[in-house]
């Protein structure tokens, strides 16, 4: 089978020790496909090197809720002219809302911005939320996605998954599912259907059970696909093809 991870940090400086050998033993196990989202400005030059580096890596670029003191009025006009410059940018993000930080307000005009943006250069977002998918809805809903998006990490309720699928947006499955007290977000994706559903590891954090205090990497989609297939009645080769047509349709990625 070939795996995409649709949500993946590879820049940050905990895999510079390893990147090469790690992306090497992902493609034994078939996982082909990254996708890096950039969190705040300093970041996105490695963001971009690391995709220049590794043909499977494709970069997003953003600015992150949880970044907001590194974020200066400016970054928005100078991440519009890296999107006019480099065209292998497949996605706005991460971007978002986060109610367990600080100043929603200053939060909100950054989301609204990268939303506007996306939409002007016709490219999805990579979204985070933590307690603000209703907040994340009502911005979507006054500026409705051009290109789609993602809301990686998703563990939020059935209703609030189908409201965002409605609304052109992916939702993220991540190792959460692997922890048997997530019963609420294994009942929702077991629900949901498979064109609305895309795997990620959110690497190098939310580790799978059992991994907890380790690095978590992209060689974890295979099991994370294991667990998810444990929820649904198609088969496993048939939830494969659809993720990875999921992946590919949201990002424009072929070939991989």
């Amino acid at each position: 089978m070939i795996y995409a991870d649709a949500h993946c940090h590879l820049d940050f400086d905990v895999f510079d020790v390893d990147r090469a050998e790690l992306i090497l033993r992902c493609h034994s196990l078939g996982v082909k496909m990254f996708v890096v989202p950039g969190v705040e400005r300093n970041r996105w030059s490695k963001v971009l090197q690391v995709s220049a580096q590794y043909s499977a890596v494709y970069p997003c670029l953003g600015l992150h809720p949880c970044f907001l003191d590194a974020h200066t009025e400016g970054d928005v006009a100078t991440l519009e002219c890296l999107l006019e410059k480099h065209k292998e940018i497949v996605a706005i993000g991460e971007i978002g809302l986060d109610l367990s930080k600080p100043d929603l307000n200053r939060q909100l005009v950054f989301f609204e911005q990268q939303v506007e943006l996306a939409n002007k250069f016709k490219l999805p977002v990579v979204m985070h939320s933590r307690k603000a998918h209703n907040q994340i809805i009502e911005v979507l809903k006054r500026k409705p996605l051009v290109a789609g998006g993602l809301l990686h990490g998703f563990s939020g309720s059935l209703e609030q998954a189908v409201r965002f699928w409605e609304a052109g947006v992916y939702l993220g499955l991540g190792g959460v599912i692997t922890y048997e007290r997530a019963q609420k977000t294994r009942k929702t994706f077991a629900k949901l259907p498979l064109e609305a559903i895309i795997l990620e590891t959110d690497s190098p954090d939310m580790p799978l059970s059992g991994m907890q205090g380790g690095r978590n990497t992209p060689l974890n989609i295979p099991l994370i696909h294991k667990a998810f297939c444990a929820l649904r009645p198609e088969a496993d080769d048939v939830v494969n093809r659809q993720l990875m047509d999921n992946a590919s349709n949201l990002f424009g990625i072929i070939g991989y």
